[in-house]
């Protein structure tokens, strides 16, 4: 009726669960098919517009500004600011300062030999004086000087952008002239830059890259990793390529610096510029090169000059963040999405809340990784926003569905025919508004369900065995008089309303032995059994049946409670004698045979030895016979096509050292075809070992034995033959009618060695394969055994 359980679980009712779930988690309905395919795709559509416009960002940049704040570092000892503060500005005069004043600093500067100076101060404007102007370009012949560049943006007579470099001769001079661009995001912050920008002709890098072309005389990483065209923003026709989000090292004030008025009077020792990365650039108050970063807090504004420092440590330090594509975006979003949309389908309500819930956490955790770690920046908030809308959208629409469902089945359910129906209840007509409608419905089928298991309930009774029938939750329905007495006994409490897993928490499983009667039979055949026992030592045989709905699908559990207790009490004894006889009484034997060997002759006059060696083999071969015979009659066979002429000749291969010492001849005859039978293997091998060993024991010295293998048609069908005949003394009529009897042996073969249950052995394998053995002989013509088999 039902799916077999499992059999060997700790816990009766843990199979339970498993083949319930199995059941009940089957694929999804056709409707809910389609509820869950319009739910995913409105969800998924949804989330790749919020991923691809990036409509989250704001949100996204909370949880960024958050993990810069705790990735700050120590700042790059090769970077020096000099800042042209407002202690300068009080020193030297109001800006803009005259080109002298920069002359002389970067003669200051030059004398130090710093390895390159960017000098973040637009030089746009010839000066007043133009002498002033080539001063300053020879000052800037004598270190390299990378100057900044910016762009007029529309530029003039109807062009898109005019670039804005340094006037000549300060551009001539120049080592290089880089962009220093600022991007802000909506919010006016500055978290990004891009390190080069182009007009399709022409590409101008950041002045940062610049410096650290100088310093390691190679693009940066960052450079060579970013993307030209990825995300490119399009300001007119100048097109910002190769973006990175700015690692920042620290807050304002993070970098080591000095006054521009300390460097024009020269109070700046020459070591502390010496090799270095210097920036020149204004911090001083009201200059209006300041601006809001992710580290900037409340009012606290980063100065220009600073922000190329964060970048330019940023780019020596390899540690610049890779903002992600929108194809990246829409992957991180999708993903975690689609997981939950799976667990729609395959989990319970409180799995896919707790799934819910661990995959909002992994999101924001991996996104913190990926940011920390590999220097990859994915805003969460999309991913997060779409497992928050399609929690609801999913609820909902399974409410909506499973409402209309509910009302189907119960129309249906009144509308089939009532097996009980002498005993269905009248009623009043039905109401005419929806709710009532439903409730009447549902108040009937209640009705229905509640005489079917009064009548259930009573048939129950009679089983002479405890019973209980459960639903798919494993609660007790129905219990008959013998189950209430066995578990009020055992758990204190009425079987009816609870869970079999309380009922039974005082039993335990019985773990089958490896040869277990008939275990692997009930395996075979699908048998819902297994066994338990009561702390009085009770067992029971439970074995459970499914019950299923008109649709073949699962309803509940009838189990059945047989009280097997004497049954195992007489498999334990037999087991005991099986270990008395294979362990206790062979170990005594084969210490006494130890003993024999090791004491020689001295101790042990020779023929005291011989009997005692043969009274000891003889109850060895006792002990190993009575096994082999017990174990043929109950154990489980393994039947395998085997050809039984191959396994005559092996019996006789194995006894050929017997058959030597007495001189026998033993031939076979198998023929030139197979002889195919169904068999286990090695129980029908040691039958023939018997049989050909019994005809060399009891056969006359240096005579023979003849073995062959045939097929004829029998009764039942074609059927293998094996006959093993010897030319020994034979036997009467009166010894063929005892000859498999157990124990049983002839005055005449008394001398010999022997117990009496070798044949009792074969008689006992062949009839387990279907076949009959037997056996023809006279006194004085030998003896001619027989076994049938039917052929495969």
């Amino acid at each position: 009726m039902g799916a077999r359980p499992e059999v060997r679980d700790r816990r009766l009712t843990e199979g339970w669960s498993i083949d319930t779930r199995r059941r009940a988690s089957g694929f999804p309905r056709p409707r809910v098919l389609i509820e869950w395919l319009t739910v995913a795709v409105i969800a998924t559509l949804a989330v790749a517009l919020l991923a691809a416009g990036q409509l989250t960002q704001r949100a996204d940049n909370v949880i960024f500004d958050t993990l810069a704040k705790l990735s700050v570092r120590a700042p790059s000892e090769e970077i020096v600011i000099v800042t042209i503060d407002n202690r300068s500005i009080a020193a030297l005069g109001r800006w803009p300062w005259p080109r002298s004043h920069h002359d002389a600093g970067l003669r200051r500067l030059a004398e130090a030999r710093p390895k390159a100076v960017g000098y973040d101060v637009l030089f746009v404007d010839p000066d007043r004086d133009p002498a002033q102007d080539i001063r300053l370009a020879d000052a800037m012949k004598t270190t390299p000087v990378y100057l900044p560049m910016t762009f007029d943006v529309p530029g003039q007579d109807g062009a898109a952008f005019d670039p804005l470099p340094p006037v000549e001769p300060l551009r001539a001079a120049a080592a290089g002239i880089g962009q220093v661009n600022v991007e802000f995001d909506p919010d006016g912050v500055v978290r990004r830059a891009f390190l080069s920008e182009s007009d399709g002709r022409r590409v101008w890098p950041h002045l940062t890259e610049l410096l650290y072309r100088a310093e390691r005389g190679r693009p940066s990483p960052a450079y060579e990793r970013a993307d030209a065209g990825a995300s490119a923003p399009v300001v007119g026709a100048l097109t910002r390529e190769r973006p990175v989000l700015i690692s920042f090292a620290g807050p304002p004030g993070h970098f080591r610096s000095i006054s521009f008025v300390d460097l024009f009077r020269g109070e700046v020792p020459s070591e502390f510029l010496r090799g270095k990365l210097v920036l020149v650039g204004a911090t001083a108050d009201g200059l209006g090169d300041r601006h809001a970063t992710p580290l900037s807090g409340g009012t606290r504004v980063m100065p220009g000059v600073e922000l190329q420092a964060n970048l330019l440590d940023a780019l020596l330090t390899d540690s610049t963040i890779t903002p992600a594509e929108a194809w990246g975006r829409i992957v991180f979003a999708v993903v975690p999405l689609w997981l939950l949309l799976a667990g729609f389908l395959w989990l319970r309500p409180r799995a896919n809340m707790a799934l819910g819930l661990g995959l909002m956490i992994g999101v924001v955790g991996l996104s913190m990784m990926l940011f920390l770690l590999a220097e990859v920046w994915i805003g969460p908030v999309t991913a997060l926003a779409g497992l928050l809308l399609v929690y609801p959208l999913w609820s909902w629409r399974r409410l909506e569905a499973s409402s209309a469902y509910m009302v189907e089945e119960l129309r249906q359910f009144a509308e089939e025919p009532d097996v009980l129906s002498a005993l269905s209840r009248g009623g009043a007509a039905p109401p005419s508004d929806v709710i009532g409608r439903q409730l009447d419905l549902l108040s009937r089928a209640i009705a229905r369900a509640r005489d079917l298991r009064r009548f259930v309930t009573d048939a129950l009774q009679g089983l002479p065995d405890a019973t209980l029938v459960t639903g798919l939750d494993e609660r007790v329905i129905i219990a008959n008089r013998e189950a209430e007495q066995l578990f009020e006994g055992l758990s204190g409490r009425p079987a009816v309303g609870a869970q079999v897993a309380d009922l039974t928490a005082t039993m335990s499983v019985v773990e089958p032995d490896a040869e277990a009667d008939g275990d692997e039979a009930n395996q075979a055949s699908g048998a819902a059994d297994i066994e338990m026992e009561t702390p009085r030592g009770e067992t029971f045989n439970v074995r459970r049946t499914a019950l299923t709905d008109v649709d073949g699908r699962p309803a509940g559990w009838i189990v059945r409670f047989t009280d097997i207790t004497a049954l195992k009490a007489a498999g334990r004894q037999r087991e005991h004698i099986l270990q008395l006889l294979t362990h206790d009484m062979r170990s005594p034997q084969v210490s006494i045979l130890a003993v024999l060997e090791n004491a020689g002759k001295a101790e042990v006059k020779p023929p005291v030895a011989a009997r005692i060696a043969g009274y000891a083999r003889r109850t060895l071969a006792l002990a190993d016979s009575f096994v082999h015979l017990a174990r043929a009659e109950t154990r489980q066979y393994v039947l395998e096509e085997v050809d039984l002429g191959d396994l005559l000749i092996e019996a006789v291969d194995d006894l050929w050292p017997q058959s030597q010492a007495r001189k026998i001849t033993v031939s076979t005859d198998v023929g030139d075809s197979e002889h195919l039978v169904m068999a286990d293997r090695s129980l029908l091998t040691r039958v023939l070992i018997n049989l050909i060993g019994n005809a060399v024991k009891y056969g006359r010295e240096a005579g023979r034995v003849d073995c062959r293998v045939f097929a004829r048609d029998g009764d039942g069908g074609r059927e293998i033959v094996c006959e093993v005949a010897d030319d020994g003394p034979g036997m009467s009529e009166e010894q063929l009618a005892h000859l498999f009897e157990r124990f049983w042996r002839s005055a005449e073969t008394r001398g010999i060695d022997g117990v009496g249950l070798g044949l009792a052995f074969v008689q006992a394998v062949v009839k387990r394969h279907g076949g009959a053995v037997s056996c023809r002989s006279r006194l004085g013509e030998g003896a001619t055994f027989s076994v049938s088999l039917p052929a495969a």
